[in-house]
């Protein structure tokens, strides 16, 4: 939200992920395609994969509640020197309704206080 108390100026320095794209796989074959796709194919696209997270072969599962997926931080290069960094998520199709039910948790061990929870 915009003017949060005690964030740090400027405000813009507080933006995460203003583009997230989410892609919903079946099974582990087609999630690799994707990553496959975006990291080879993607530069044909102005679109650049700057980073890989893959949470399957992380060993400590505690950070993510057990929940497993592949983000990839991608640098859009436009016209006119536009650049725009976002994020895409690939995720295996019966993860993806784990995590779906398991957002309320999410929300809550994030929470700084009760109000931001609801």
């Amino acid at each position: 939200p915009a003017g949060r108390r005690g964030a740090a100026l400027p405000l813009s320095a507080n933006i995460l992920d203003p583009i997230r794209a989410t892609v919903v796989c079946d099974g582990p074959g087609q999630m690799l395609k994707v990553a496959r796709w975006l990291l080879v194919e993607g530069e044909r696209e102005r679109l650049s994969v700057v980073r890989v997270k893959n949470k399957f072969a992380d060993r400590d599962s505690s950070d993510y509640d057990g929940y497993r997926d592949l983000m990839l931080c991608v640098l859009y290069t436009g016209s006119h020197n536009l650049n725009v960094i976002g994020e895409i998520q690939i995720h295996d199709r019966r993860l993806h309704a784990l995590k779906l039910k398991m957002h309320k948790l999410y929300k809550v061990k994030r929470a700084t206080m009760a109000a931001n929870i609801m």
